[in-house]
């Protein structure tokens, strides 16, 4: 590409130059905000089961920050369980989305073996929110079990991974979220995992 000289002006050139710099500054800002807050506790099959959910949330951003407002894709979310209160790990897992299909036939009688074994993933919006399971606990029992798609190969031992099982009455769940976009968005939970089904209870961690 040759320049005509004659009409060639710098002042546009360089103003041409900052605003594709700034653009592009811009662009690489743009990506999802997530929150994570505690979730409705839900009651599964015929009520004698409680899982414990978190909510993540793609945080829609209002007036001037607006514009970095963006879709969040491919979302991942890993659960590691660490004592209490040494936060040494004992488990990690892949957590299951609550509005995805569940592992099992058109009948429900038998465990689509392929779907459980899969790591869901998910989109969220801006403004969107997903839900996840992070332990589940049957009512006549005092230990409860990590709780995703894996589980439901489980079902016929209350949905409960033999390897899996938690006998602590407390312990902490770190949540880390990631996206296309974002990269070990972190925060930690209680569990309260002592005396009834009613007292089986999630928290945030106070620091």
């Amino acid at each position: 590409m040759r320049i005509d000289w004659l009409t060639f002006n710098p002042l546009e050139f360089i103003a041409a130059f900052i605003l594709s710099i700034s653009l592009w500054i811009i662009e690489r800002q743009r990506k999802p905000k997530f929150l994570i807050k505690r979730g409705k506790p839900s009651l599964l099959f015929e009520d004698n089961y409680k899982t414990l959910n978190l909510k993540i949330i793609n945080v829609k951003r209002k007036g001037i920050t607006s514009f970095l407002n963006h879709v969040a894709t491919q979302v991942r979310v890993y659960l590691y369980f660490l004592d209490y209160p040494s936060k040494v790990e004992f488990n990690k897992i892949i957590a299951r989305w609550n509005s995805s299909r569940e592992p099992v036939t058109p009948d429900y009688k038998n465990v689509d073996v392929g779907l459980a074994l899969t790591n869901p993933r998910e989109v969220l919006v801006s403004g969107e929110e997903g839900e996840i399971s992070v332990v589940i606990r049957k009512k006549d029992k005092t230990s409860c079990f990590p709780f995703n798609n894996e589980s439901y190969l489980y079902w016929k031992q209350d949905y409960s991974k033999p390897e899996w099982e938690i006998k602590d009455g407390k312990f902490i769940i770190r949540v880390e979220v990631q996206s296309a976009e974002v990269q070990d968005v972190i925060k930690e939970f209680l569990i309260l995992n002592k005396g009834t089904i009613e007292q089986f209870k999630i928290s945030e961690l106070t620091q």
